[in-house]
């Protein structure tokens, strides 16, 4: 009898370790299925979300009324220098020049929508800093052709940044305009500049609108995929291109060399005022201005970043990086000189800024950021 149960209880002994053996070699796999349950679980939540309301809003009354605005002053631009150029005078290149501000800085609201048939116009309007001795050498011999590669820097904003403001003395300018092919180039770059914005307008008016706001999934093909991968590029530029560059940041890496002609509008000295609607620009597509924005989204309302919601932390950001640029009371040119820490604020402002847009609202959102960058954030 006693012998009868010892071996019955070996018997369950070496039973109840094979079970045990088998359970923890199952373990992993067990782990993996829950996290797949799990993620599967957290992207139905997210695709639950019907988009389509926060896509008409942001096409509707943010997306195609800043295209409005910007094809309206690139055509006032493009007027003002016809004007200019037929008959110059002092009067006639102030007022071209405050249609140039006014231009560039309705551009900036619409930089951020690099997608559709807008995709690249970044490259061609607004490539900076200029290629002065290309821009001087298309000046000097007027055969160019502003469709070629070699032009992306001679042509756009920058372009004609250069060749309204880097003269000081503008009776000297007024004076000597008819030199060379100066008003010729200045005619064909702000045809270029309004032409461009104008058929992006026209295209969102024949039916891209439409395409827009049906595309509501969320795989990179959906208008929130492309809007969110756009905007999270034109905001990361903005911390690289409208002030590291400048201060001498190598992606986050400080050098230490301030090279201010890496600023943007560098002659014109209007770097602040463009950085600062580019931002409002920016906000205005996360709160959908007076609509359904990206701050509405469950998912956004739902998480946090560093116990603080995350889309009252994305809207305060926003302001931070405002509050930083008006503080500085110079243009960006003399500030960084004259008031570097308060440009270095601005540029710790904008990657904190670059985080939460690229990182914390993509992952709420759902979508994938797919466009290449080696910069680490």
């Amino acid at each position: 009898m006693c012998l009868a149960l010892v071996l019955e209880h070996i018997k369950f002994e070496k039973n109840y370790a094979m079970v045990l053996k088998y359970f923890l070699s199952r373990l992993p796999i067990l782990a993996v299925v829950l996290l797949f349950l799990q993620t599967s679980a957290c992207k139905e939540k997210k695709s639950d979300y019907d988009r389509k309301p926060l896509l008409e809003n942001l096409g509707n009354n943010v997306i195609v009324p800043a295209y409005k605005q910007a094809q309206t002053k690139s055509l006032a631009l493009k007027v003002a220098i016809a004007d200019f150029t037929a008959a110059p005078d002092v009067p006639k290149l102030q007022a071209t020049k405050t249609a140039f501000k006014e231009a560039y800085i309705a551009w900036q609201a619409v930089e951020n929508f690099d997608f559709g048939k807008a995709t690249g116009l970044t490259l061609t309007l607004n490539n900076f800093p200029a290629d002065t001795v290309r821009i001087l050498s298309n000046l000097s011999s007027g055969s160019y052709d502003l469709n070629q590669a070699g032009n992306l820097r001679a042509k756009g904003f920058p372009a004609l940044d250069f060749i309204l403001f880097s003269v000081s003395d503008e009776n000297m300018f007024v004076n000597t305009v008819g030199n060379f092919h100066t008003k010729q180039y200045l005619n064909d770059v702000a045809a270029d500049i309004s032409n461009n914005i104008t058929a992006v307008y026209d295209d969102w008016n024949a039916g891209y609108l439409n395409t827009f706001t049906a595309a509501t999934n969320l795989d990179l093909g959906g208008s929130v995929s492309i809007l969110c991968n756009s905007w999270a590029q034109y905001t990361e530029r903005s911390r690289r291109e409208r002030v590291g560059n400048s201060l001498g940041y190598v992606g986050l890496i400080a050098t230490g060399n301030i090279d201010t002609k890496m600023l943007e509008a560098f002659y014109s000295n209007y770097s602040k005022e463009l950085l600062i609607a580019n931002l409002q620009a920016g906000k205005n597509i996360f709160t959908g201005g007076a609509g359904i924005g990206f701050d509405d989204y469950p998912q956004v309302k739902e998480a946090s970043f560093q116990g603080v919601p995350l889309n009252e932390e994305i809207a305060n950001q926003y302001d931070k990086c405002i509050a930083a640029a008006n503080q500085i009371s110079t243009d960006f040119k003399t500030a960084l000189t004259s008031d570097k820490p308060k440009m270095e604020s601005l540029f710790l402002e904008l990657k904190k800024l670059t985080v939460l847009v690229k990182v914390d609202l993509a992952s709420a959102v759902g979508v994938t950021i797919s466009y290449a960058d080696n910069d680490g954030d």
